[in-house]
């Protein structure tokens, strides 16, 4: 047989190599050749996949998870891919349509209605039924309702929060301004109130150069979705009840975009695109007094922040209240898995209350989903900012979902395609930009679905 005398010469040479090790070494080399040092960990374990994305820090995070899910199930054994988050959305649509997905996957709710609706996620609506320790009565109704398609219960909710404000609480006594916190309490924190403050924050030198400003739009100069809160507080509203027509042209929306456009162009108290590109005015370098986010930046600002005191506090109050809107990620299960009860036992493990707890309360990654522990003592109070974390709970107990339909990405583009001028300040004029981006919208959501 071809290559048997080198194998067998090769086999020889092993063993006189091992005669010569000490006794101890040699004997572990037995004991390895016997046991079949080569042979798969893994093996006799349920294999499982699971897919997420995110920051460095976010990504240790889950891969811990996964490794203590793992000491804790032995007869499974979860395997994490981390995806770029610019990668991230691609990957998972090939996957899904190649039928290779893996078991369990991430979803930002932006894609969440149009990838549930194509089928490609497990019905856990009977899992739940039957899992004793699930109770739905137990999550905000706004963490339950972002996984539910026609009813139906398609994933648990994570990274969940409402939108609200971070601001510098030092800028704002060195401008002699009342604490925003402390106005909203009595109800008196509104957008005349917001405008006024982020005027007298910002700051210029000498030469009228700009030091600081009063308010950060969030994201490279982009107001929306962040900023719906504006829009629905004068009364506004981006889709109708349907989610079939754009009503961006009505007058709330109109008066809450000229808002936020002059804060830009006639206040200049909010830095221009050109100038939140290049990095130097941002909130934890102390050059922004107020900017809006979720629950998320806690752990970057807890760490980086030391020059000055910063905390949190809810959206201004318009004309129509404070609504804010209320987001979050979908853990689904594959449509295809080969294992679904072991898929949903390690869902529930990375939603579970240990697992919020050590990620929401401890760590301040995000906003728990469970009602008992977003009220609970451990989470409202701190030992480090922000120490309004009630504000946390009030932006999502006075929230709402965005209109966010099978066809977001592809209106949202045509949408900002159109709201960029009025960022840039090409056009001036809110109200002739949205009446634009209306046409454009409409024109989308009545065209025939693509992928």
């Amino acid at each position: 047989m071809n290559g048997e005398p080198e194998r067998l010469s090769l086999f020889s040479h092993l063993m006189t190599s091992m005669y010569r090790l000490p006794t101890r070494l040699f004997l572990a080399a037995s004991l390895c050749l016997a046991a079949g040092c080569g042979r798969d960990p893994y093996a006799g374990k349920v294999a499982l996949r699971y897919m997420a994305w995110g920051n460095p820090e976010q990504m240790a995070l889950e891969e811990h998870l996964c490794d203590e899910f793992n000491l804790k199930n032995p007869d499974i054994h979860v395997t994490f891919y981390k995806v770029p988050s610019a990668e991230y959305g691609l990957k998972t649509m090939l996957m899904l349509a190649s039928h290779t997905a893996p078991d369990v996957m991430r979803i930002d709710h932006y894609n969440f209605p149009s990838l549930v609706e194509k089928g490609y996620f497990l019905d856990l609506t009977e899992m739940a039924a039957k899992d004793t320790t699930f109770h739905r009565s137990d999550f905000f109704p706004q963490a339950i309702e972002e996984c539910l398609y026609k009813g139906r219960l398609y994933g648990l909710n994570v990274l969940f929060g409402g939108d609200l404000i971070y601001y510098n609480k030092t800028m704002f006594r060195e401008a002699g301004l009342e604490d925003p916190a402390e106005m909203a309490k009595r109800g008196e924190w509104t957008w005349d109130k917001f405008r006024e403050c982020a005027i007298k924050m910002t700051q210029k030198d000498a030469d009228g150069r700009p030091v600081r400003f009063g308010f950060g739009a969030p994201g490279s100069g982009s107001t929306f979705p962040a900023l719906a809160c504006a829009i629905w507080g004068y009364g506004g509203d981006m889709l109708d009840k349907n989610l079939k027509h754009a009503v961006f042209d009505s007058p709330g929306a109109i008066k809450a975009f000229q808002m936020i456009a002059d804060l830009r162009w006639k206040d200049h108290c909010c830095p221009t695109q050109a100038q939140g590109e290049n990095s130097i005015y941002t909130f934890e370098g102390g050059k922004l007094g107020m900017v809006f986010d979720f629950m998320g930046l806690t752990p970057r600002y807890r760490k980086v922040i030391h020059k000055f005191q910063w905390d949190v506090c809810p959206v201004p109050s318009g004309p129509f209240g404070n609504t804010t809107l209320c987001k979050g990620n979908q853990l689904v299960i594959y449509g295809e898995t080969a294992h679904p009860a072991e898929a949903w036992r390690f869902e529930r493990f990375i939603t579970s209350e240990s697992t919020e707890d050590e990620l929401y309360v401890r760590l301040r990654r995000c906003f728990p989903t469970r009602k008992a522990m977003a009220y609970s003592p451990e989470y409202l109070k701190s030992s480090l900012p922000p120490y309004n974390n009630w504000a946390f709970v009030d932006a999502v107990a006075h929230s709402r979902p965005l209109p966010i339909n099978d066809r977001w990405s592809e209106w949202m583009t045509a949408f900002n395609s159109e709201i960029d001028s009025l960022i840039a300040g090409r056009e001036r004029d809110a109200g002739v930009v949205l009446r634009r981006a209306k046409i454009k919208v409409d024109k989308v959501l009545a065209d025939e679905a693509g992928f």
